[in-house]
């Protein structure tokens, strides 16, 4: 019986054209949520991986790029969204927040965008203990799902005002916003390095084609309008340019100074609260 070598495949809807290719020749995928392709390469479990940009540090000397390719949008980008109960403008101490435990880089990117707004010291505290926070941070299918009830009706889970976090980092910088790269183990077998390459280069040419094909599978299975998963699908970059890479190096150089250690506190007294491990 012939071994297949594990990659990991983020399983949101941004990466169903990848997945509609089948994994690359000798692979197999393996279900992953952001947060988790970190550890899961650091030890060795899969691969290769999509990997937050905001975990990338954790994997410096353990991985490296292939290629131009991951996820990136030029504004919005529809599924990493702030739902809240008064405008992004007006958000900041002593409210409180929800984050997502499922990704590196939607959390760290919410936090510079507080910390922008109103300054470091006045970031919104944590929500913990199971109490209703002011805003609460959405990714992925469930903030399509979210969106689209906001869409409907102007209000998703009795939050009335919505923030795409991307759109805010293009008014911002006027640069593209990268969530994801792809990257290879540096000790991957040759055999898996190459497949990936092929499998990636071969996207290129095939990814409108693959988009379109993804499109009725992503509604069916969201229950959303085939026009709004095409729409959001095609706002998604996975072939990227000089202008991502350029987006992605100021996000990296702008954690830095402000969001590359311990993020958020329960209060103004408490002591600040990490991310969980894994999404370091």
């Amino acid at each position: 019986m012939i071994q297949l070598h594990p990659i990991a495949m983020i399983p949101y809807a941004n990466m169903a054209p990848f997945q509609e290719m089948g994994p690359p020749d000798g692979c197999a995928f393996v279900d992953c949520l952001p947060r988790d392709s970190i550890r899961a390469l650091k030890e060795k479990r899969v691969w290769a991986a999509a990997v937050p940009v905001g975990g990338l540090p954790a994997l410096k000397d353990v991985t490296r790029f292939v290629g131009r390719f991951g996820i990136a949008v030029k504004e919005r980008v529809m599924s990493v969204l702030f739902f809240s109960d008064r405008p992004f403008a007006q958000f900041r101490r002593p409210l409180t927040v929800g984050l997502t435990s499922e990704s590196a880089s939607s959390v760290r990117l919410l936090y510079l965008l507080m910390g922008y707004q109103h300054g470091f010291d006045a970031i919104a505290g944590l929500s913990r203990n199971g109490g209703r926070p002011a805003g609460r941070l959405v990714i992925g299918d469930q903030a399509l799902r979210w969106a689209r009830a906001y869409d409907l009706t102007g209000q998703a889970r009795g939050y009335c005002h919505v923030t795409d976090l991307a759109e805010q980092w293009y008014n911002r910088f006027q640069l593209p916003f990268v969530f994801a790269r792809w990257v290879v183990h540096n000790e991957a077998p040759r055999a898996v390095q190459d497949a990936l390459k092929n499998w990636l280069d071969d996207f290129v040419g095939r990814e409108p084609a693959l988009i379109r094909q993804a499109g009725p599978r992503m509604a069916a299975r969201l229950d959303l309008p085939l026009p709004y998963c095409l729409d959001y699908l095609k706002v998604i970059k996975r072939c990227l340019t000089e202008a991502d890479e350029a987006g992605q190096m100021r996000f990296q150089e702008e954690l830095e100074p402000y969001g590359s250690g311990l993020l958020f506190e329960t209060d103004r007294n408490a002591g600040p609260v990490d991310l969980p491990e894994e999404m370091e």
